[in-house]
């Protein structure tokens, strides 16, 4: 009976000219069921069949080919210029306005270029705006169909830079607070690499950085906002704050 099962198996595998991990699994199953074996041993024998020494050596073929086969799919995308404009039907925007006219239009044809579309909406009396719309979704029909079909780069993607804690601070805002005028402050200690803040307002309060500390004067360095990250600032000893309501009641005098 087993061996009844295991002829009647070969023989589809034969008419099947491919054949997924998945289904090859299935035929194990049964192949188990049948012969009283374990799976793996059921595995194995399949795989004799085909002419492989064993599974493992069977299921890296299959592998290899499902790769293949999946990379030439890659390799020959296409899609034509109706079916891609099709896609953009709900954009607020001249193309979806074209895209809509084309789906309501009931002749309207499949054509390989755009000076056979050009012609079209020529001969349809076309507005001047629709004919613009039409060049510009040609330009990106045709550059999805680059992108597409580009072979994939072997250059690794650079990833993002994770930002440190300190630089994920962002600006604060303070509220209710009277500066201090510049003869009652004090000056707090802060060494190179410190966190601190400081305020060009008396309200909003900036995130910094010490780099650098003289007898007058700390060097920071700013983290916010991003535009201006990374530039350095010399400010008064009393300017730069360990909290940003500090910094506000302290805030920068010109």
């Amino acid at each position: 009976m087993g061996d009844v099962f295991l002829v009647s198996i070969k023989r589809n595998f034969q008419m099947k000219k491919a054949h997924t991990i998945a289904y090859i699994k299935r035929q194990a199953k049964n192949l188990k069921k049948h012969k009283g074996i374990s799976h793996t041993e059921a595995l194995d024998m399949i795989s004799r069949e085909h002419g492989y020494s064993n599974w493992k050596h069977y299921s890296r073929i299959l592998n290899q080919q499902f790769l293949s086969e999946d990379k030439e799919i890659k390799e020959t995308f296409s899609i034509t210029f109706t079916d891609w404009l099709r896609r953009h039907k709900n954009r607020n925007s001249p193309l979806g306005d074209l895209a809509s006219d084309m789906i309501r239009d009931k002749t309207w044809p499949l054509f390989d270029t755009l000076s056979d579309y050009e012609n079209y909406l020529s001969f349809h009396h076309a507005a001047l705006e629709a004919k613009k719309a039409l060049k510009r979704a040609w330009r990106s029909y045709t550059a999805y169909l680059i992108k597409r079909n580009a072979p994939v780069s072997n250059i690794p993607v650079r990833s993002k830079r994770i930002l440190a804690k300190h630089e994920q601070r962002k600006i604060v805002f303070v509220k209710n607070l009277t500066p201090i005028p510049y003869r009652d402050r004090t000056v707090e200690k802060l060494n190179p690499s410190d966190k601190a803040w400081i305020s060009w307002d008396g309200r909003k309060a900036i995130p910094v950085t010490v780099v650098e500390v003289d007898d007058t004067h700390y060097s920071v360095r700013i983290e916010r906002p991003l535009n201006k990250a990374g530039g350095i600032n010399s400010l008064f000893l009393d300017e730069v704050r360990s909290t940003p309501e500090l910094a506000c009641v302290n805030n920068v005098t010109f």
